[in-house]
């Protein structure tokens, strides 16, 4: 199964755009999450089936607490309501924009 880091930058640039939805009308600032946002763009593009599409979004959320440990004590608060707020769409709006399909894509379907 292909992983996002085997993609070269070309190919992540393809698949990948920072938060909100690829061609969606709304694009919410990055802040700190851009790669959090990224890594969850590219497991939408694999795709497969639901299960798959809830591990992404758990994954994305944990990434962005993760993201948020690095963050000085009093700005902790701020990026958390962030952080749930986009996990919270994704949940609710995602499924649109998740490739649903038999198999998870390879890097054949990037070319």
């Amino acid at each position: 199964m292909i992983k996002y880091s085997d993609l070269t930058d070309n190919q992540k640039s393809l698949i990948t755009n920072g938060c909100g939805a690829k061609g969606g009308f709304i694009n919410p600032p990055d802040f700190i999450f851009k790669a959090s946002c990224n890594q969850h763009d590219f497991y939408y593009w694999r795709g497969m089936d639901e299960e798959d599409r809830k591990k992404a979004d758990n994954a994305f959320y944990k990434y962005m607490r993760i993201d948020i440990s690095e963050v000085s004590f009093h700005k902790k608060p701020y990026y958390h309501l962030w952080a749930f707020s986009y996990y919270s769409m994704v949940r609710l709006f995602g499924k649109k924009y998740f490739s649903y399909a038999y198999r998870y894509k390879t890097l054949e379907d990037l070319l």
